[in-house]
């Protein structure tokens, strides 16, 4: 071989090599260049077109786009959406349009309707598997139950013995291992349209009957704790119903009261996104809150706090975190006290560690908050039992004038009872971070906190067991 031929061998090999450089960095620039959906809405040329996404319960506008005088526009992202979710598409003044389908950062779909109406059978979504599978495969999913159900109620109109029935218990066999085959081709699958799915299948499978027996909540309960992908359930539209299902696995009456801390816990760690990382802690916060599941709710501060993850939390989060500073065992705050009644405004230090009784009951309210009422009644109906069994009994309110707090107060039997007219942002209520009310804590002779209780059945029964 010539030495000019190995040249030119050599010349050839590295124009090749530039050629596939540059088709590579072509690819690359196609695949990080802006997602974009475009529409094509025949009917409303000159209109403007909405893009809202569902991202837990909340609807967030992605886009508008200006459609032309063909009904054409483009909604170019500057970056890319980070997750796979459902999306709505309307039309400015036409109430009456509503089109959801799923967005996905991986795919730059083309979405085109001749009708007046937008909805499946009408609208063809190109460059979309996502849109694609889920279509097929929801469309199969009704057809197949239908099927079932149409040769059950066949069944019914002859006996068992029935040559038509024996054929058709075959073909409900047949039936039912092509549903199976569907679910698992699904389960298989890593499009967010499969999770779409399979949210579907869990709230009929695994959560319809959630409050019928403990096997039941230990389906929901295993469910919640291991088996959501909650990254894909943020958004598909089912955030509150999936989570608002599996909330009956840990009511009281049931075996696993007291684990929904823990297992919100499990699925925080597994969570990468930032935003569905606090959105569950927040939608987690307000079922504590609801049921008055303190425990859970320790246990998710403890966590978020130990986790370090959130840099600025939200106001309703930062008063947990500063609670969970005088959670049970933790030394209470002295009380800055200013006393309302008298002449003299200027405020003293009340050392929790000097309160000279058993326990000591302190109580933080709102003269007009409606459970606040119904706890003081309480409390005066069993105070006398309270005092006998050595508790002390001091009050704060979240009132922001006198007279308000007076008119409750002076019908206390008990006269530890103080306002500094600040509502809740008293400086009481900051250091306890109480952030609702009625909000009790018990101390103990030292002004060690020993318990929260929610009701003063609660107080009455931690103090008899003590």
């Amino acid at each position: 071989m010539t030495y000019t031929k190995k040249f030119n061998q050599i010349k050839i090999k590295k124009i090749v090599s530039k050629q596939l450089l540059l088709l590579c960095i072509v690819l690359i620039s196609i695949h990080l260049s802006a997602q974009k959906l475009t529409v094509l809405l025949t009917q409303y040329p000159n209109k403007q077109a909405f893009i809202v996404a569902v991202h837990g319960v909340l609807k967030d506008t992605i886009g508008t786009i200006l459609l032309d005088n063909t009904g054409k526009g483009t909604l170019a992202y500057k970056t890319k959406q980070q997750l796979t979710g459902l999306v709505n598409l309307t039309v400015k003044d036409k109430e009456y349009l509503s089109f959801d389908f799923v967005l996905s950062p991986n795919e730059n779909p083309f979405l085109i309707c001749d009708g007046e109406y937008v909805y499946s059978q009408n609208t063809t979504l190109l460059y979309s598997p996502e849109n694609d599978c889920l279509n097929r495969w929801f469309d199969a999913m009704v057809q197949y139950k239908q099927k079932i159900s149409l040769n059950q109620e066949l069944s019914k109109l002859y006996k068992p013995e029935a040559v038509f029935s024996k054929l058709l218990k075959s073909e409900k066999n047949t039936i039912e291992k092509n549903l199976q085959k569907l679910i698992d081709t699904i389960n298989n699958a890593n499009l967010f349209a499969a999770k779409y799915m399979q949210f579907k299948m869990a709230q009929e499978k695994k959560l319809a009957k959630v409050w019928e027996s403990n096997k039941e909540r230990t389906n929901a309960k295993n469910y919640f704790a291991s088996e959501i992908n909650f990254e894909a359930l943020y958004g598909s539209s089912m955030w509150f119903a999936i989570i608002n299902s599996c909330i009956e696995a840990y009511v009281k009456e049931g075996a696993y009261y007291q684990t929904f801390g823990t297992d919100v816990v499990k699925n925080l760690i597994r969570i990468n996104n930032q935003q569905v990382y606090e959105d569950l802690i927040d939608a987690s916060i307000s079922v504590t809150e609801k049921f008055s599941w303190n425990t859970d709710q320790d246990v998710i501060i403890d966590f978020v706090i130990k986790d370090n993850r959130i840099k600025n939390p939200t106001p309703r989060l930062q008063k947990k975190i500063e609670a969970h500073n005088v959670s049970i065992g933790n030394r209470a705050p002295n009380l800055l006290i200013t006393n309302p009644f008298g002449t003299n405004q200027k405020t003293t230090v009340l050392k929790t560690s000097e309160l000279n009784s058993k326990f000591s009951l302190l109580l933080f309210y709102q003269s007009d908050c409606g459970h606040c009422k119904t706890t003081i009644e309480s409390l005066k109906n069993k105070y006398q039992d309270l005092v006998q069994m050595g508790v002390k009994i001091i009050s704060i309110a979240g009132d922001i004038d006198h007279e308000s707090f007076k008119k409750t107060a002076t019908l206390f039997p008990w006269t530890d009872a103080y306002c500094d007219v600040q509502g809740m942002n008293g400086i009481n209520f900051k250091n306890y971070g109480v952030i609702g009310t009625p909000t009790i804590y018990i101390l103990d002779t030292e002004g060690n906190i020993v318990s929260k209780p929610t009701t003063i059945t609660e107080v009455l029964d931690f103090v008899k067991q003590q």
